[in-house]
């Protein structure tokens, strides 16, 4: 099999389609630093959509562009599709580009609006230099029948079209090279609420018909245990549990992860009623100074002494593929 990112075959056909390991980022700022990202770890297999979900400030997508090297980790280790892009210079990034790719959250700024859709479309493979235009033509149209677009939406201009056509404009120029990896930051957050669960369910379909993995970052606990077959809950830079979405409701057993899911809504009237909520107290503290041991014990309704002292790990959970880190749960 060849390697999604150099046509070379991998070292090992059973590699993750992306492996983080230790990864790290601080901001020097005026302030202080910023700790975005305290030591994450995780995989994706190949074929699978993990989604990462958190409050605004938890660091979530900044893991996403650390992945995809749009801003380089401080530390720790990033390997997709079996090869090492942490530790490459931008040249060498540059070239293995076309086997990772990121969906922005808003079209609106992440699509040039002197492009037209086709050129826009078509910009991964000119850059680099894949295809012959008429290969690049042919690639285009296929590409926009996929995300839904009539073909006439090529000679377009981006202020021409609603968000939602936004959108599939950037999820179609993200998938154009066949990527192997996609790592979709908030893409439905800066739509209206009749076009989200369109954009949610092309992804899906997408996803399952092309086979690339996923990193589906989102506030939308919802959305992501929708799409994504994994969930990962991040606060204040760290992971605090993983678990399979469809354990989600009845196994979730971070204190700030249940707080998460009592919040969700659901369409049964009588069953949002029959919920317990689980009300935190105060905000997500600043990443200029997070609190010692476990970041979220400020806020925990359940907190104990040794968690104002000692970070907990992210040990295994109740099932296969669960990790939480929490000292009241282990």
């Amino acid at each position: 099999m060849k390697n999604a990112l150099n046509g070379t075959s991998p070292a090992s056909t059973d590699a993750p389609a992306l492996a983080v390991t230790g990864l790290t980022k601080h901001f020097k700022t005026a302030a202080g630093t910023v700790r975005a990202v305290d030591d994450v770890t995780f995989s994706i297999g190949k074929g699978e959509i993990v989604g990462l979900v958190g409050e605004s400030g938890s660091g979530k997508s900044t893991v996403g562009r650390c992945v995809v090297m749009l801003s380089p980790p401080t530390a720790g280790s990033v390997v997709v599709d079996g090869v090492e892009i942490s530790g490459l210079r931008r040249g060498g990034v540059r070239r293995l580009r076309t086997g990772f790719t990121m969906i922005f959250q808003d079209p609106a700024t992440s699509l040039n609006p002197r492009m037209q859709v086709s050129d826009i479309v078509a910009e991964p493979l000119v850059i680099h230099r894949k295809g012959r235009p008429g290969e690049r033509d042919r690639r285009v149209r296929e590409l926009l029948d996929l995300v839904g677009l009539p073909h006439m939406t090529a000679a377009r201009f981006p202020h021409e079209l609603s968000g939602g056509q936004r959108q599939r404009v950037s999820i179609a120029r993200a998938l154009i090279a066949s990527p192997a990896l996609v790592v979709a930051d908030e893409p439905t957050s800066a739509l209206d609420v009749s076009i989200q669960a369109s954009i949610l369910n092309l992804i899906k379909d997408l996803q399952r018909d092309l086979g690339f993995a996923c990193l589906f970052i989102s506030h939308d606990l919802a959305a992501v245990e929708y799409v994504a077959d994994r969930v990962m809950v991040m606060y204040l830079g760290r992971v605090v549990e993983t678990i399979d979405s469809a354990g989600l409701n009845e196994r979730a057993a971070h204190p700030y992860t249940r707080a998460l899911v009592s919040a969700a809504p659901v369409p049964d009237p009588d069953e949002q009623r029959s919920r317990t909520r689980i009300t935190l107290s105060g905000d997500i503290p600043s990443p200029l100074a997070p609190p010692p041991g476990c970041h979220f014990h400020l806020r925990c309704p359940v907190a104990m002494d040794v968690c104002r002292d000692r970070a907990p790990e992210l040990l295994p959970g109740s099932g296969a593929g669960h990790t939480v880190a929490c000292h009241r749960v282990h």
